[in-house]
């Protein structure tokens, strides 16, 4: 077997790998590269032609719902029509509601002027490939067509968000029976509405492993449970002098796991009860998937529902908007890293400049996005920060505070991870070049036995 990092595998975008085995080719997702738009956000497909152009490709795995591992599934299909594309029953009603969301921005950007690339695909194509989708039970093993009986596949729940799970892929080699566990992006411990991952038994032949918080010496050092703690803190600070606190969010995972966070501080009384509460967009289609299938997924608490928090809905006209900045209030919306041109960044512009008002991040930002730039403001303390670069630098003065409730595993319990499921070779993805180096160094340390690869982009790897 042979894998090829199809995305960028110096940092954390478009998430693809390929596998090539006895001549059929199976992808590990296929994601695009939420900082880039058009062809450039997608992997390079092309590589499967010049690197492997014997193979047939036959299947796609998909983990999760998250842009950055299905943005490029419609532009896959349109390369390999041929292909079974296989993920959770969850995960397959999300995929529908993501990828539409998906060719509507990309339909109004492109509309709005603030893109020239042409929209990768549109709601006609998501509709077309959705017979494709062949959807499994966790811990419930299935074939894989074109190979060998031998040959399968198996579902773990990764307990990243709804639906998420990571691939364990057994096959024969010249008699040995061999076992690759492609984790995706994976948390091993419980989060708000979401329990922590399950794993295949030990031991593995190979282990492709996220390191997303590899870098991030600071999370390994507090735990949820504390984080929630200072998260209502904050947001009783705000209130009480009459400010607005912004929560910018994934519209996946990130929101409904803050909007049960804030539940249950107002049933405790941290935040006053009558507070309101604003949501936008596909939250709340999100949302609706997510109390749909609560009796039949993985949950800490199956009877919750998040569409039971009281919620309004965030008004998009301006003097609207402002009216509602005008008491204290909570904004939970899309986009969590402060992307321009989405609700996120339009409100966190209006409160940047105003001391009674709160940004609280929640989640993992890349360094060149607005809500990286306003963190290593918090960080440095500068007085300013670019959230948009057609509004320029703005003072900043209202409060910004940083909180980890990521759905990923910090980097210890990667390295944990690691030692539990005892593979031969450990292939080290979906992080930046500091992070992979020091998940490297570490597991190296705790687990000398582990042949550690690296891999570069386009560059097959035989495992």
């Amino acid at each position: 077997m042979q894998i090829t990092s199809l995305g960028s595998s110096q940092e954390i975008g478009a998430s693809c790998h390929y596998l090539s085995l006895d001549g059929v080719g199976l992808f590990l997702d296929s994601g695009a590269d939420p900082n880039a738009e058009g062809l450039p956000s997608l992997p390079r497909y092309g590589f499967v032609d010049q690197l492997h152009g014997s193979d047939r490709p036959q299947h796609v795995f998909i983990t999760h719902a998250h842009h950055d591992h299905i943005g490029g599934l419609p532009s896959l299909v349109e390369a390999f029509p041929d292909v079974d594309i296989h993920m959770t029953a969850a995960t397959r009603q999300l995929v529908d509601s993501m990828l539409l969301a998906s060719a509507r921005l990309q339909e109004r950007k492109l509309r709005e002027g603030s893109t020239h690339h042409p929209p990768l695909f549109d709601a006609e194509m998501v509709e077309e490939i959705r017979d494709l989708y062949d959807w499994h039970r966790y811990e419930q093993p299935f074939p894989l067509y074109a190979l060998p009986e031998t040959c399968k596949a198996t579902f773990y729940d990764a307990g990243h968000v709804l639906g998420s799970a990571g691939v364990l892929i057994e096959w024969n080699d010249g008699g040995r029976h061999r076992r690759l566990f492609y984790t995706s992006d994976t948390n091993t411990q419980d989060q708000t509405i979401i329990p922590g991952g399950r794993y295949p038994s030990p031991p593995l032949d190979v282990l492709v492993m996220e390191t997303t918080l590899g870098a991030d010496a600071q999370a390994e050092l507090t735990t949820r449970e504390r984080e929630e703690e200072r998260f209502g803190e904050a947001l009783k600070e705000v209130l009480a002098r009459g400010g607005c606190a912004l929560v910018p969010v994934f519209m996946l995972g990130r929101s409904q796991e803050v909007l049960a966070v804030i539940n249950r501080l107002k049933r405790e009384g941290t935040v006053p009860a009558a507070t309101p509460v604003y949501t936008a967009g596909g939250m709340r289609e999100v949302a609706r998937i997510y109390d749909h299938t609560r009796g039949d997924t993985p949950r800490l608490d199956p009877s919750f529902k998040v569409s039971k928090v009281q919620q309004r809905y965030l008004p998009y006209k301006q003097a609207k908007l402002m009216r509602t900045l005008r008491q204290p209030s909570i904004f939970v919306v899309s986009s969590g890293m402060l992307f321009e041109k989405t609700m996120s960044n339009r409100l966190a512009q209006h409160m940047v400049e105003h001391s009674r008002h709160a940004i609280l991040m929640v989640g993992y930002c890349k360094d060149d996005s607005p809500g990286g730039r306003l963190l290593e403001a918090l960080r440095s303390g500068a007085d300013s920060v670019m959230l948009d670069r057609e509004v320029g630098i703005q003072p900043l003065e209202c409060q910004v505070e940083r909180f980890r409730f990521s759905g990923h595993c910090h980097r210890r319990h990667l390295v944990d991870l690691a030692g539990r499921l005892r593979p031969k070779k450990a292939v080290l993805v979906h992080g930046d070049v500091e992070a992979r180096a020091w998940m490297a160094q570490a597991i190296n340390a705790a687990h000398p036995d582990i042949e550690l690869i690296l891999p570069e982009m386009g560059q097959p790897v035989t495992l």
